[in-house]
C-alpha cells in the first residue's frame, strides 16, 4: 500500500532539488533539511534523495548534451587548447578519489547540524570569491579553460564532499577567482557535475540495494520524475539568474538558512 505522506514528501523534495541544484546554495543540504523538517529521516530517505539527485543530473545532461558531445574526444593531447575529456577528468578525479576513500565518513555527516556549519563555510567562500575576483577575466570561453584551471577547480571541488558546502558554489567561485568568465565558469561547473552526481547515485544505490523494497519504488520514481521535470523547466532561467546575480546574495541566503536551522532545531 502506498504511503501518501511519503509520496507528498518525495514531490516536495523533488521540487526543492529541481530548483536548488542550479544555485550555489547546496541542493543536498536543502534535501536533508527538508527531509528533517518533513520528519521522514530514515534509510529510505537517503535512497530517495539519491534518485532525486539523479533526476536533476539527467536534466543537466539533456540540457548540455551538445556541449558535452563537443568536449568528448578520443584525442587527449594537451597541444589542442580546446576543452576536452581530460579537462573534465582532471576536474572530477580528486573528488572521486577522496569520495571513495572516505565514503562512510562523508555519509555520517548527512545531518542538519553539519549542514548548518557547511552552509556558513560555503557562504564565506562565495563572499570571498566576489570580493577578491580579478578585475578582468582571462578566460572567455569554455575552450580556453586550461589544465591548470581544471586542476585547481577539481581540488576545490573536494569541499563539496562536506554536505551543504555546495559543489556548484565551490567550482563556480573557484573559476571566477581564476579569472574565468562567470557564464563560462557556470557552464563548466555543471558539465563536470554530471559524471559525479550520476556516479555517486549509482554507488549509493548499490550500497543500499538490500534496503530497497518493491513497495518503495513508486515513491523513489515519483521523486525522480518530479526532480527531472522541475529541473528541465527551471534550468535555463536559473542559470541566467546565477549569471547576473552576485554570489554575495547567495552567501547571505546561506547564512539565513543556517540561522533558521540553529533556532528551529
Amino acid at each position: 500500500m502506498l504511503d501518501l505522506h511519503q509520496i507528498i514528501a518525495s514531490i516536495i523534495i523533488g521540487v526543492i532539488e529541481g530548483i536548488t541544484e542550479f544555485l550555489p546554495i547546496s541542493s543536498t543540504g536543502h534535501m536533508i533539511i527538508a527531509s528533517h523538517w518533513l520528519n521522514i529521516e530514515n534509510n529510505n530517505t537517503k535512497i530517495l534523495e539519491t534518485f532525486i539527485a539523479f533526476g536533476s543530473a539527467l536534466s543537466i545532461l539533456f540540457f548540455f548534451h551538445k556541449k558535452i558531445l563537443k568536449i568528448i574526444r578520443f584525442n587527449i593531447s594537451v597541444k589542442n587548447k580546446k576543452t576536452k575529456t581530460i579537462h573534465v577528468l582532471i576536474s572530477i578525479l580528486p573528488t572521486i578519489f577522496f569520495g571513495l576513500i572516505f565514503y562512510k565518513e562523508i555519509k555520517s555527516l548527512f545531518n542538519t547540524h553539519n549542514i548548518m556549519y557547511s552552509l556558513i563555510l560555503g557562504g564565506f567562500f562565495l563572499l570571498i570569491s566576489e570580493i577578491f575576483k580579478p578585475k578582468k577575466y582571462t578566460t572567455y570561453s569554455i575552450n580556453e579553460i586550461t589544465l591548470f584551471q581544471s586542476t585547481i577547480i577539481g581540488l576545490f571541488q573536494i569541499f563539496c564532499l562536506y554536505p551543504g558546502f555546495s559543489r556548484s558554489g565551490a567550482t563556480i567561485a573557484t573559476g571566477i577567482l581564476l579569472g574565468i568568465k562567470r557564464s563560462v565558469s557556470i557552464e563548466f561547473s555543471f558539465i563536470i557535475s554530471i559524471p559525479l552526481i550520476m556516479g555517486a547515485s549509482f554507488l549509493d544505490v548499490i550500497n543500499n540495494i538490500s534496503n530497497i523494497k518493491i513497495s518503495d519504488i513508486p515513491v523513489f520514481f515519483t521523486g525522480f520524475i518530479i526532480s527531472f521535470i522541475v529541473s528541465l523547466i527551471c534550468i535555463k532561467k536559473l542559470l541566467k539568474i546565477i549569471n547576473k546575480t552576485s554570489l554575495i546574495f547567495f552567501g547571505i541566503y546561506r547564512f539565513i538558512i543556517a540561522g533558521l536551522i540553529y533556532f528551529i532545531n
